[in-house]
């Protein structure tokens, strides 16, 4: 009993630790000053490189933060993939999320929707999967940096677009209520606790995405 407790305790250190470890103003400067080499882990991340880690995941998922087509609510294309696939239209889906990956290969809502589109339409195994786990590794790298659990930990994402992704990934489909804490830049969700996400409150941190509109 005593081992396991210790075990829970340094899993709880290490997730706190590494949640602290996300640091956006390196990400800016790497984005700004050493563009060669964040395109390049772009394009590691892009080919599906299976030695990419979930620091170079973060670089290319919150770098997209620090690029002049970061424009979070008011990107036409994803307006209208979202109406095309509202209309059952997979192959315009298709087409619309496509060219988002082009200038925004971790925009996690184009990732899933190449995804439903890429399998309705009957495109190769391998497209379809890459277009799965690009998704399934942003999912997995926010939940590394945080438990979403307190402002202090929360689940970090340049959009609040992506909540619903995460939110999905731990079997909640649904939000009781929010409300937005001032002090921390976090939305904070009241949800139905699941057996993957255990606590009322879900923070979180949409702060590159506030500091971004208030310019």
């Amino acid at each position: 009993m005593k081992r396991i407790l210790t075990v829970a305790i340094l899993f709880c250190l290490a997730t706190l630790a590494q949640a602290q470890l996300l640091d956006y103003k390196t990400i800016e400067e790497i984005v700004k000053n050493e563009r060669t080499y964040f395109n390049d882990i772009v394009e590691l991340f892009i080919n599906d490189d299976p030695y990419i880690d979930v620091d170079d995941i973060a670089l290319v998922y919150y770098g997209q933060a620090f690029l002049p087509t970061y424009a979070p609510g008011k990107d036409a294309n994803e307006k209208k993939m979202r109406e095309y696939f509202n209309e059952d239209n997979y192959p315009k889906v298709y087409e619309m999320a496509k060219t988002i990956l082009e200038y925004n290969p971790a925009n996690l809502d184009a990732l899933f929707y190449a995804w439903i589109s890429s399998k309705t339409l009957g495109k190769s195994e391998d497209e379809y999967l890459s277009y799965v786990n690009k998704h399934q590794e942003i999912i997995g790298m926010i939940r590394t940096y945080g438990d979403g659990r307190s402002s202090r930990t929360p689940f970090r994402i340049i959009s609040p677009e992506d909540q619903k992704h995460v939110m999905f990934s731990l079997n909640i489909e649904d939000e009781i209520a929010r409300d937005l804490d001032t002090e921390s830049l976090c939305n904070i969700i009241l949800v139905n606790p699941t057996r993957e996400f255990q606590a009322r409150r879900m923070y979180f941190d949409i702060s590159l995405y506030l500091n971004h509109v208030s310019k």
